[in-house]
């Protein structure tokens, strides 16, 4: 099985934009990017940590952020983690990926997850 990537639509003070996101099930939390928070013009506050699964520590700041996925529809205004480390992927770009949808978005959306043969 391969990794799953879904386009989302991200909105915060009025400005929204779309990016690629991974769903990655092991994350409790949805992740964005510094890059992708800035160009929303979210307002970061808190203080942000997580223990990546290559145990990197993980510290930034929180932004309300309302994602949506494009495929489904669904969408959900969250507290969502804002890092500045980059999400490396061999998949994408050599900038990497601006959003990692967590557990938490698959929750509160109720995101269904088909694993196909």
């Amino acid at each position: 099985m391969g990794r799953m990537y879904r386009p989302v639509e991200l909105f915060s003070n009025g400005r929204s934009t779309i990016a690629v996101s991974i769903i990655d099930t092991v994350s409790d939390e949805t992740v964005v990017s510094e890059r992708l928070a800035k160009k929303l013009k979210a307002k970061l506050y808190g203080e942000f940590t997580a223990i990546c699964a290559s145990q990197t520590k993980v510290v930034g700041k929180y932004a309300d952020i309302k994602v949506k996925d494009s495929w489904s529809g669904l969408e959900a205004l969250m507290e969502v983690g804002v890092s500045n480390i980059p999400f490396d992927t061999d998949d994408i770009d050599d900038e990497g990926l601006d959003v990692i949808l967590g557990v938490d978005f698959i929750q509160e959306t109720g995101l269904k997850i088909e694993f196909l043969d």
